[in-house]
């Protein structure tokens, strides 16, 4: 057997195996037996017909496809065996000739990244803060969940609430009008309610009707079978609500029910600390998302097209709720977003493509700084996740607790959350590495809770950094996938 090897781009090797005549017979031979056994032949017993009559009756082709079908996995597991080839998934075959047999194989395989001087990354933070707007919007998010509604005897107004009967329907649709009576929904700015347009042509609108309201729905509308087409409204609007809003004083402070709120100031303080902490977990989200990007673009990474297609896959079935489990279910969410498969391949293709570039560079990084997870950390998010659910005490809810712990403490399950768990920690000395400039010369902290053994042998080095060292769970996802094609 004769093999040619050649490197192709995107983690790809090209392999053409040319087979030895004697092997190619015996494979033939072998066929035809398995083919005489499966077929019954006129004038001969189950498995007794010679080839020859096998060829005339059923065509040589047959026992060609036949002879591949065991022949190929074997030269395949043969060939990458024998050259070292690390393949991560299924290779494709061509068949080139006949006489000889030659066979090409296109393998996807390891993925090779070079993350150059990592340790020279550096990108300056900006400074994080909190405006009067953001508060304040803060604020009356908390007041409008005490609000009450009032009827009034005006038009309608951003920020009502109205209770009306609508019908509607849309040029081209096939079904009857959607019809609802007594609909009560909230008028608010930026949100949609039945379709989007309808809100903004209440406005204005006094109670009674019926009103007719007319508009073309945007070109880009996510339902493509209703882009860009005309939606006709039926409108009787029945109750105009106006809301109400408790006024921010010590009462309104008592009636949270929080010991630690007496006060319209220390609800106030309370929205600053709580405002600025978003604030703080956004800008550290953007920052890890720009020197994980930084290091991206200063490594050399090269992966096959199978790593993306998996991710995309990933990605659909997160975004369907896994209707992708069956091909009806699969339609029916396609159906429901006015999209096809390819679509929604096409549309995911650049996040998941970034998605693997990032899990890549973050599991070398990982493996150059020697970043692990100890099982107590495993077991110590466990307990954090389970916390999350029946809150840190004991109590009667102790043994459904420990039910819940069995669903999370499998193998598969551990196994993920240390690969979460060092992922973030990774991320996190990424950070580390990109901010040490620019802090006044002070280290910076290291992620908490997970270990950089360093390969000079210094021993570990507990990490102590904040929990907001994290990253995307299709960075995560990603990732895992890689390691395990």
């Amino acid at each position: 057997m004769g093999v040619t090897i050649e490197r192709l781009p995107r983690s790809l090797v090209a392999l053409e195996i040319e087979v030895d005549d004697e092997r190619v017979e015996a494979n033939m031979e072998k066929a035809a037996r398995r083919l005489s056994q499966r077929y019954k032949i006129p004038g001969f017993r189950p498995g007794k017909a010679p080839r020859a009559v096998l060829e005339r009756t059923l065509g040589k082709s047959a026992l060609v496809q036949e002879a591949l079908e065991t022949l190929l996995p074997d030269l395949y597991s043969e060939t990458i065996a024998a050259e070292s080839i690390d393949a991560i998934a299924q290779p494709s075959f061509e068949l080139k000739s006949m006489e000889p047999l030659v066979v090409s194989a296109t393998v996807p395989v390891r993925p090779t990244i070079d993350i150059k001087d990592y340790t020279a990354l550096r990108a300056p933070r900006q400074t994080v803060d909190r405006s009067e707007e953001q508060i304040e919007a803060a604020l009356t998010n908390l007041r409008r969940r005490y609000a009450t509604l009032e009827p009034v005897e005006r038009a309608v107004q951003w920020g009502d609430t109205v209770r009306a009967d609508v019908t509607v329907h849309v040029d081209g649709q096939v079904e009857e009008p959607h019809v609802e009576e007594g609909a009560e929904f909230a008028v608010l700015e930026g949100t949609t309610v039945s379709l989007p347009g309808f809100l903004d042509r209440l406005i204005g609108l006094e109670r009674g009707g019926p009103y007719t309201i007319e508009f073309e729905l945007p070109s880009d509308f996510v339902a493509s079978d209703l882009a860009g087409k005309t939606a006709h409204y039926t409108v009787t609007i029945d109750e105009v609500k106006e809301e109400i809003l408790p006024d921010l004083d010590d009462e309104f402070a008592k009636s949270l029910g929080d010991e630690d709120l007496q006060t319209a100031d220390q609800v106030r303080e309370r929205i600053e600390a709580n405002v600025l902490a978003q604030a703080e977990a956004a800008a550290e989200s953007a920052y890890q998302e720009e020197v994980l990007d930084l290091l991206i673009a200063s490594s050399e990474i090269d992966y096959p097209e199978v790593l993306v297609d998996s991710e995309i896959e990933r990605m659909i079935d997160q975004e369907s709720n896994h209707a992708s489990h069956t091909p009806e279910q699969m339609q029916v969410w396609l159906d429901q977003i006015g999209r096809t498969a390819e679509e929604v391949r096409d549309e995911l293709r650049p996040r998941a493509d970034t998605a693997v570039k990032r899990a890549l560079v973050l599991g070398e990084l990982a493996s150059k700084e020697s970043v692990e997870v100890d099982e107590s950390e495993v077991d110590a998010e466990i307990d954090r996740m389970l916390d999350q659910f029946f809150g840190p005490g004991a109590g009667m809810e102790n043994d459904q607790r420990e039910q819940f712990r069995q669903m999370f403490d499998t193998p598969d399950s551990r196994s993920q959350t240390r690969h979460q768990l060092q992922t973030q920690a990774t991320l996190g000395r990424l950070v580390e590495i990109a901010s040490e400039e620019g802090e006044g010369g002070e280290e910076a902290p290291r992620a908490r809770g997970t270990r950089r053994r360093r390969r000079s042998g210094e021993g570990d080095a507990e990490a102590e950094a904040s929990d907001e060292a994290g990253t995307s769970e299709p960075v995560e996802n990603a990732e895992a996938e890689a390691e395990t094609k």
